[in-house]
């Protein structure tokens, strides 16, 4: 009764922690701000399968979470940050109760309450529960659908729903994020399959069953598809979605080592502990049970299945986080007092102790970047340094004896109550992260000026803000400088702050943040 009074408080901290972020986020200019302007165009022209961007056929994703935004956007008549983002952080939250009910034979309550505190404070994981993308609800989906073989694998567990369950997360994984969701729990259960010596059960995995679930769905998918974007849309998807992402990438292209120097910050501030402790246990053989093979194997397949994928981006990583961090728990008992684990904390503690001297160094040297300055952030960086230093304090303070769940607990509320008070700063942070206050600006000047065309210069994705302003934005050639005098139709000006001064001096702009609206007329 205790855990699961714990476990409740812990996720109502996550949200308390979270929901301010999401309530004062302005939308990214990139990935967020591109997908509210899919969804608001699909659902301009009618369309669900075969969507474009600005009349551009958009086969980067699949439709599920575009499905997300669109039934959002219809149910509140416009975009909403925090329903949005409730679509990454209840997955965040399922993923941790999933995996924490799987290893409830294998972790006591003790390691389990630790894991789960590692595992949401981890660096990728804490963010993605707070972005507005797909990543965390595949991951969801690939943690099910490993759940479900597990189910299968043990005789004891499985269940007539287990066999058609693991095919439709499968699929939901796939559907959700592209052919990562398929190959990830394909290759994971095979080479798992080969290292327990029972390959020759392969099919009675992924039998007839498994396969019929996946063909069904993915034929009345494709289907569709065909049907609203016809033959060429369809070979488009197909080749962008396999080929392109997964062998010859275009996007996000890095070498094959990316995540070997990446892996640090995915996991910090526990990458050193939880790397340092499966390396451990693999050299010197402690691996015993099933499970322990199971998370091992699905971390490391994982990180190699990725790394062999041509498009690479530090949240790709994302699914392999909650295997890793549990893999790494399972074994702690072994090494509690062992010298290593309490220097694979101290040392990112260290590091995190400089956050307020690192922060008014920067304020001091980075004029130009004013909103450093802002008394939440120097407040979260006071956290943030006080609790690493009472981390360090605690960890070598011989008169306490304190174990490692007691510092993993300072350690993991200190960061959730740093990006609590951070997030009270985000309104002075918007005018840099996104274009809603641009936008905003933008549009009480038209109204104000009655002028209704409106331009972009030097701004990437700038054609998407046509889902703040309701009406198409005209992206003005970089290689051009724009006219601001003399014009027959006036218009306004949308471009970085720094870009002023390729302007003509009497023209009239307003600045907010790193961009500025010049009235041209």
């Amino acid at each position: 009764m205790r855990e699961s009074r714990e476990r409740r408080l812990l996720y109502i901290c996550l949200c308390v922690a979270l929901i301010p972020v999401l309530l004062l986020r302005d939308f990214t200019s990139s990935n967020e701000l591109r997908y509210l302007s899919i969804a608001d165009e699909a659902l301009r022209n009618h369309v669900f399968f075969a969507f474009t961007n600005h009349g551009v056929p958009f086969t980067d994703k699949p439709p599920l979470y575009i499905w997300i935004v669109m039934l959002c956007r219809w149910l509140t008549g416009a975009h909403r940050m925090w329903l949005l983002g409730l679509f990454s952080l209840v997955p965040a939250i399922g993923i941790a109760r999933v995996i924490d009910r799987w290893t409830a034979y294998d972790i006591d309550g003790e390691g389990r309450s630790m894991a789960r505190l590692m595992l949401i404070t981890s660096g990728i994981f804490f963010v993605s529960a707070v972005t507005v993308r797909m990543d965390m609800l595949m991951t969801l989906f690939i943690v099910l659908a490993l759940r479900e073989f597990w189910k299968i694998y043990v005789p004891d567990l499985t269940t007539k729903s287990c066999r058609w369950l693991f095919p439709l997360y499968v699929f939901l994984a796939a559907f959700t994020k592209g052919p990562l969701g398929f190959v990830i729990p394909f290759c994971v259960t095979t080479v798992y399959l080969a290292i327990s010596g029972n390959i020759r059960h392969f099919f009675c995995y992924w039998g007839w069953r498994t396969w019929s679930v996946i063909i069904v769905l993915c034929a009345a998918w494709f289907g569709a598809i065909y049907a609203e974007g016809g033959a060429g849309y369809l070979h488009e998807f197909i080749v962008n979605q396999i080929v392109d992402r997964t062998f010859d990438a275009t996007h996000h292209a890095q070498p094959f080592y990316y995540y070997l120097l990446t892996i640090w910050y995915i996991l910090a501030p526990w990458s050193l502990l939880i790397i340092g402790i499966i390396i451990a246990s693999l050299r010197r053989s402690v691996v015993k049970s099933g499970i322990q093979t199971f998370f091992l194997t699905a971390s490391i397949t994982m990180f190699v299945v990725l790394s062999v994928v041509s498009s690479k981006m530090q949240i790709y990583m994302l699914p392999a986080v909650p295997f890793m961090v549990y893999a790494a728990v399972m074994f702690i008992p072994r090494y509690h007092n062992n010298a290593w684990v309490r220097l694979s904390i101290a040392i990112p503690a260290a590091v995190l102790t400089l956050a307020l001297p690192v922060l008014i160094w920067a304020a001091s040297v980075f004029d130009s970047v004013d909103y450093l300055n802002n008394g939440m952030l120097y407040a979260a960086a006071t956290v943030l340094s006080l609790t690493s230093g009472n981390v360090l304090y605690h960890l070598y303070n011989k008169n306490l004896h304190e174990r490692p769940i007691h510092i993993v607990r300072r350690f993991a509320g200190g960061i959730g109550l740093t990006v609590f008070v951070a997030s009270w700063a985000l309104p002075s942070v918007n005018s840099h992260l996104g274009y809603g206050k641009l936008c905003q600006t933008a549009e009480r000047i038209s109204t104000e000026q009655h002028i209704s065309d409106i331009h972009a210069w030097h701004l990437e994705h700038a054609s998407n803000m046509d889902a703040y302003l309701g009406r198409e934005v005209t992206v003005v050639d970089n290689r051009i400088v724009p006219s601001v005098t003399g014009n027959t139709r006036p218009y306004l000006l949308l471009t970085p702050a720094s870009d002023l001064r390729c302007l003509p001096s009497h023209s009239h702009a307003t600045v907010i943040g790193s961009y500025a609206v010049v009235e041209c007329k």
